[in-house]
């Protein structure tokens, strides 16, 4: 793998250089294209080489006039393929695939404006970022794509159930939908023998949208207003922390109560006489718990996995609230609400 290359200057020049070493395509994601350079690069690129080009511009009106009017006829007569997302948010992506092996990405929009801006872009040679590149592209453009880290989820669903109730920014209209197939998770605390644990298991209890969830809301009123009943007390909706949980939650309670345990067992050593403490010792030791802690929680999967990679990660039932990379990067940017209702209503009963 070569080093990726960054440039602030002569952009415009360095992506003309890099389409004209393409061989087998080139696919643009651009939030504006009105660079014409740019366009007469892939226009002789397609003349030439017969090269496979596929272009995805924002639907905005500045694409409008610019780039569609402008510019449709003669992209459509060499066959240079105009494409469009297929669903409903502003694109703002501004990066290139070419080969499947060189990504482009950065600042920089296909524009004339851009060249008098600040901008800069990364150009990558790496098969694996050009492959997750063109795996999204292809979420963007094909309404029946389904990405092959989805097909995962379809057949593991107590795995999909979890990350997504944990993560997935649910509309209302969705939860609705399959609000009683949701993994709530939970989160309480409990003695292990030496002091106060805290057990957790990923769910809606961690997801910023479990509001949509009208038991837990409920639920979540009761324990504001304290007027919970005896029959409450045995529900799974019934938490013991206000909601969302999250990661630096359960890191606090951890740090204060081992070191907690550590104060009353070194003042207990000490016959319970503060002045046989060594004050500066118990401080570095609480330091160095804090930081061997949340060194421990921090992601250590902060990667592009294959299948077989993520399979083994399901295999070994992998802490979903400790490892949230593995949604940012390997789930969420192949999900839409369509799909996640397609993996509740393929699930077991």
């Amino acid at each position: 793998m070569k080093e990726p290359q960054i440039y602030f200057t002569n952009i415009e020049q360095v992506i003309i250089d890099s389409f004209d070493d393409a061989l087998i395509s080139i696919k643009i994601s651009v939030a504006w294209f009105t660079n014409r350079n740019l366009i007469n690069k892939l226009i002789s690129l397609r003349r030439e080489r017969e090269i496979a080009i596929q272009i995805l511009v924002d639907d905005n009106e500045i694409n409008n006039k610019y780039f569609l009017n402008l510019f449709q006829t003669e992209l459509k007569k060499n066959d240079i393929k105009i494409k469009k997302l297929n669903f409903r948010k502003f694109n703002h992506n501004k990066f290139s695939i070419i080969d499947n092996k060189t990504v482009i990405t950065g600042s920089y929009n296909y524009t004339n404006r851009a060249n008098r801006n600040l901008e800069n872009i990364v150009v990558v040679h790496d098969l694996k970022t050009a492959d997750y590149y063109d795996r999204i592209f292809q979420f963007f453009t094909d309404l029946n794509y389904v990405d092959q880290n989805i097909n995962l989820l379809f057949n593991h669903y107590s795995f999909a159930n979890k990350l997504i109730s944990a993560y997935y920014p649910f509309t209302r209209k969705l939860m609705r939908s399959i609000e009683d197939k949701i993994h709530l998770g939970y989160c309480f605390t409990h003695f292990n023998g030496y002091h106060n644990e805290i057990s957790y298991e990923a769910g809606l209890i961690f997801n910023s949208k479990w509001k949509y969830h009208k038991g837990l809301k409920l639920y979540q009123a009761k324990r504001k207003n304290n007027s919970m009943s005896i029959s409450d007390i045995n529900s799974d909706l019934l938490q013991e922390f206000p909601l969302p949980v999250s990661k630096s939650l359960i890191t606090s309670f951890k740090i204060n109560e081992i070191n907690d345990f550590n104060y009353q067992s070194t003042y207990e050593i000490a016959d319970y006489k503060l002045d046989n403490i060594d004050f500066d010792d118990l401080a570095e030791s609480f330091v160095a718990n804090e930081k061997a802690l949340l060194e421990f929680y921090k992601s250590k999967f902060k990667n592009i996995f294959t299948v077989a990679e993520l399979n083994e990660l399901i295999k070994d039932e992998i802490d979903l609230i400790k490892e949230d990379y593995v949604w940012i990067i390997n789930f969420a940017p192949f999900l839409n609400d369509g799909l996640v209702q397609r993996i509740y209503y393929n699930s077991p009963i």
